[in-house]
């Protein structure tokens, strides 16, 4: 019986033999389907091997993707919550499996500390030893993603881990589209991990909140519910849907700060966008291509593991609105004084699915009075570690 059943393309052979190799050097039984022996039935081989597998790492490609076999294999997976999917190229998820969170080894080239090959092993070991995540025991690590559970039952919004760090917050005087608000440019320092939604928060999470809390659910303008981003939400929506999860996980749930946000978007990047100098339409949603939103996850994430960070919908954050950057908070901090600022009014980030590129950039920004609620507004939540 092997550990783990590794599922790709043929043209993905070299990656695929790398990646063996590391599975193999943590102790773990790898089939891979070069070693189908000779004399067996192959597709009689594959299929004891792959539902005698503990778990099934797949590769995503352009190739690999449209693999019916590949897609099959990965589906049994899913379906057995055994999947441990990781794109090797920049495509789109398959159809179906977009909510599932997925590592990233786009340009992996052996390194072994790559920041997706490093969350892709923590979770196989998680599963593959029994490592049960406990705070108490363990601190969650980088890139980790959980849920914590809710009083009432069941689940919370998937969160991943974000470390600590720093960066250069805002954007240089020369930068194309730059407004004066994204200045003066300076450095932040991120000096403790936190946790963000993997996604924006979505209808099925919010419409929780309401029936429990007893509240109007907003309108999805005839678009869908489900796992498309909530809309029509304003600041203090969003703010008490926090405070419920507060008060059901016993934790500290609220809205991310600007510098926490932006951070989270450049995952590493001084780029305009996180995907570098440009953004296309099979990154995010953006320029009405849709004419609405799309549902969570429709697009790669970036290298933190985060989806939609660019389009989709503006998602609030905590601070209050300053004009720019002189005399803000250096250390990640939410800038909420009234002094120089404005209170009633709310920073969004990230554009939504009817803007234009240059309004998707890490760096820009815009504020909301709090008390507004339209179609390509939602937020995602943050929470201390």
């Amino acid at each position: 019986m092997n550990d783990i059943f590794l599922c790709y393309s043929k043209q993905d052979i070299d990656a695929a033999l790398r990646l063996v190799q590391l599975l193999e050097a943590e102790g773990w039984r790898v089939f891979i389907d070069k070693k189908t022996q000779i004399g067996r039935r192959w597709h009689k081989e594959i299929e004891r091997e792959l539902h005698s597998a503990k778990a099934v790492v797949v590769l995503w490609s352009a190739t690999s993707r449209d693999s019916d076999f590949v897609l099959e294999e990965a589906e049994y997976g899913k379906r057995n919550s055994i999947l441990f999917p990781a794109f090797i190229e920049a495509v789109e998820y398959p159809y179906g499996f977009g909510r599932i969170q997925t590592a990233d080894l786009i340009g992996w080239n052996n390194q072994p500390g790559h920041a997706g090959l490093v969350q892709l092993l923590d979770s196989l070991r998680l599963h593959l030893n029994g490592d049960a995540p406990s705070i108490a025991k363990s601190p969650l690590i980088s890139g980790q993603t959980f849920r914590d559970t809710l009083r009432s039952g069941g689940e919370g919004p998937l969160m991943t881990v974000i470390p600590a760090g720093r960066f250069m917050m805002g954007s240089p005087k020369d930068k194309r589209g730059r407004s004066a608000d994204e200045g003066p440019q300076h450095e932040v320092v991120i000096a403790q991990p936190f946790a963000l939604g993997v996604y924006a928060v979505t209808f099925d999470e919010y419409d929780r909140f309401c029936r429990e809390a007893g509240r109007e659910k907003p309108s999805d303008q005839g678009w869908g519910r489900e796992n498309r981003p909530v809309i029509n939400v304003s600041w203090c929506d969003a703010q008490a849907y926090c405070a419920w999860l507060c008060e059901q996980t016993g934790l500290l749930y609220r809205l991310p700060s600007e510098a926490e946000w932006e951070y989270a978007c450049r995952a590493g990047t001084a780029t305009p966008f996180n995907t570098g100098d440009t953004i296309h339409s099979d990154q995010a949603n953006f320029g009405m291509a849709h004419k609405k939103t799309l549902p969570a996850g429709s697009f790669p994430p970036n290298k933190l593991g985060l989806c939609d960070m660019h389009g989709n919908v503006w998602e609030w954050v905590q601070d209050c609105w300053h004009e720019n950057y002189r005399n803000a908070p250096v250390d990640g901090s939410a800038w909420l004084e009234a002094s120089g600022g404005d209170c009633n009014r709310l920073a969004v980030r990230g554009g939504s699915w009817v803007n234009d590129p240059l309004d998707l950039r890490s760096a820009n920004r815009i504020g909301f009075i709090t008390g507004i609620a339209i179609n390509t507004l939602g937020f995602r939540i943050a929470k201390a570690l």
